[in-house]
């Protein structure tokens, strides 16, 4: 397997860099490497990866960055990674490792294998530390738990070893969806991973205990309303991937459907909470 690097150059460079984040992001890319004027990030060389470059590199473009691909094979990816992506201890209860790292787990933990031959993203962006935090906070034996905007499918394993009985994914990206589901496998877990916008038709059928959504500000406020109404009363929202500055318009969009704010928390420029449905609020 081979990657397609994308290297996003900016002259000047900008003192916040969040917007190119972002965009990497939207398309899948979980973990940046941060240059001194270039942003540099890998997409995996599949069938449709050529559409998802494409898109990746048009949003880059509009941001005022210059764009530079070069084929990137596996054995040089790994040989990177491997420098420094080591076991990481993320909240009380989770631990993400590489495939070629050992680890002495302690009773209580929940280990996640990921091989960025195989995977977006690491786990390691703050967004999804703080999912992984949040997640901590809910009992989710034999819940049902909606994934929306899966990416590699780190929550949605997370979820699984937590105890949840159903975990259905979906992202847009078909690739990131044949990803989640191969990382799964890797974890010995099962998830239902499919393609799709928003909560897509398997999703908007069903309703959940649990909505995780890590993804972009704009989305979490267009997806809202679904998310809403696809949640138990009683049930939560998990929401990533916010900016401060975008935090207010957020927060304001889903208090205004009912949802009441259990708990924010901010790492960086990120912010992550947790919403709950009110117990029999029928909308």
């Amino acid at each position: 397997m081979s990657w397609v690097q994308l290297r996003a150059t900016v002259s000047p460079a900008p003192i916040d860099w969040s917007p190119f984040v972002e965009a990497f992001l939207r398309h899948g890319v979980e973990n940046t490497l941060l240059e001194a004027d270039a942003l540099v990030g890998c997409v995996v060389d599949v069938p449709g990866a050529s559409e998802v470059v494409k898109e990746l590199a048009a949003d880059l473009e509009a941001l005022g960055a210059e764009i530079s691909q070069s084929k990137l094979p596996e054995s040089n990816w790994e040989d990177a990674w491997k420098q420094f992506f080591k076991p990481r201890r993320i909240g009380s209860k989770f631990v993400i490792r590489p495939t070629w790292e050992p680890f002495d787990s302690e009773p209580d933990d929940c280990v996640i294998v990921l091989d960025p031959g195989q995977a977006f993203g690491t786990g390691d962006h703050p967004t999804t530390r703080l999912c992984l935090e949040l997640m901590e906070t809910v009992d989710l034996r034999n819940k049902s738990v909606a994934d929306v905007g899966c990416g590699s499918g780190v929550l949605s394993i997370a979820a699984k070893l937590l105890g949840a009985a159903q975990v259905d994914a979906v992202d847009i990206d078909p690739i990131a969806a044949q990803v989640a589901r191969q990382n799964a496998a890797l974890n010995g877990v099962e998830i239902e991973a499919i393609a799709g916008e928003g909560f897509a038709a398997r999703l908007s059928t069903r309703t959940y205990d649990l909505i995780l959504s890590n993804i972009i500000s704009a989305t979490l406020i267009r997806v809202a309303p679904e998310a809403f109404a696809r949640i138990k009363p009683g049930g939560q929202w998990i929401v990533s991937g916010i900016m401060e500055s975008n935090w207010p318009d957020v927060r304001s969009a889903a208090e205004g459907l009912g949802f009441q704010v259990a708990e924010a928390r901010s790492e960086d420029d990120w912010v992550a909470a947790r919403f709950e449905r009110p117990g029999g609020v029928e909308r």
